[in-house]
């Protein structure tokens, strides 16, 4: 039987490791022994079915990640030789944060897999620091096997001459499909993130230029209360680490998501909106272009180079039109159907490839 050993930073509520621990559950299905090996503990663990071991008891912590990595890899080589991952020819290795890539160098090449859910390296905003950290990550990846989220991912790495294996496609989660379930009482819904790319800085402006009109509802999904703080008297909604259930409840009642990144290698929150028929407004982030692309959303695809007040206008403009609105409404459901239906079958094959 092949084992899977999952090496993720840590078991933190996210996106990534949503999809980590999902294509985990896949490879089970699948016949494989699969199990996740933390580097760090989490305050604010995923539950997950499949079992998880720590390699420390340490709080994951971004600042003290650098200076602990030397000790977590030496713990990992430790791991290793007491025979809890032996790194035989039916072991198998998934790396995904690239905190946890380093530890990659201590298993063989055929047992090295990386899971690219974005290209990291833009996430640091000093230049300096991107560019050694991207040297950082083409160095491995040239040495293991890649298995990418979305065809975007895909033709990113081609272009960097690094060939993809297999394609395990993301997907919003089918719970989130929805009719509607009365008046769509919000404005703009938007879902506020740390980190550089995530631009805050958008979301703060975009906020005050809707409260500027009086009759604009504005709601916000958030995983801390520090990073609505600036914004929060300006808010009518806001929900902080909701349910999926919390989650497609306000999507049924919002016209339109806006989403403002500079940089996603997916970008679930506006996809998992489609699904209530809450039409999405999005900045050309990359990932995103796998469900906008689509002829009936590109119309709601912008460049970044839009700045904010351009964003607002034309947000503002989408939700007073009530047939466009419905028409997009309508839309956006078919194309989150159409990917669930394509997604269900590659998730299928990928499985059974790699299980």
């Amino acid at each position: 039987m092949v084992r899977w050993h999952l090496v993720v930073a840590a078991t933190t509520v996210s996106g990534g490791i949503r999809e980590t621990l999902r294509l985990g559950t896949e490879l089970e299905a699948a016949g494989a022994d699969v199990h996740v090996l933390s580097m760090w503990r989490s305050g604010n663990p995923m539950a997950s079915t499949l079992p998880v071991e720590y390699l420390s008891n340490w709080q994951s912590n971004k600042q003290h990640a650098l200076l602990r990595s030397p000790w977590l890899a030496l713990r990992f080589a430790r791991w290793l030789r007491a025979g809890r991952g032996r790194a035989a020819a039916t072991e198998r290795f998934l790396f995904t944060h690239y905190a946890t890539m380093p530890l990659a160098l201590f298993v063989p090449a055929e047992s090295r897999f990386f899971f690219v859910q974005d290209l990291e390296w833009k996430f640091v905003r000093f230049p300096l620091l991107s560019a050694a950290l991207r040297r950082m990550i083409l160095f491995l990846y040239r040495r293991g096997t890649l298995v990418s989220a979305n065809a975007y991912l895909s033709s990113a790495l081609g272009e960097l001459g690094l060939p993809v294996a297999l394609e395990a496609p993301i997907w919003a989660d089918r719970a989130f499909l929805a009719g509607d379930a009365g008046p769509r009482d919000i404005d703009f819904t938007m879902m506020l993130r740390r980190g550089a790319h995530k631009r805050l800085d958008y979301y703060y402006s975009f906020i005050a230029l809707a409260r500027r009109d009086a009759d604009r509802r504005i709601a916000v999904i958030a995983l801390d209360e520090a990073v609505v703080a600036p914004v929060r008297d300006s808010l009518d909604v806001c929900l902080i680490s909701p349910s999926l259930e919390q989650m497609r409840s306000l999507y049924q009642r919002s016209k339109c998501f806006v989403h403002l990144s500079e940089h996603e290698g997916f970008g679930l929150p506006p996809l998992e909106a489609m699904g209530a028929g809450c039409v999405p407004l999005c900045r050309d982030s990359g990932g995103v272009r796998a469900f906008m692309l689509a002829d009936e959303l590109s119309a709601l695809l912008l460049p970044t180079t839009a700045g904010v007040e351009e964003i607002y206008r034309r947000a503002r403009d989408l939700c007073a039109d009530e047939q466009r609105l419905r028409q997009y409404s309508r839309y956006a459901r078919e194309v989150f159907c159409r990917g669930l239906t394509a997604t269900d079958r590659s998730r299928d094959c990928i499985s059974r490839l790699m299980g």
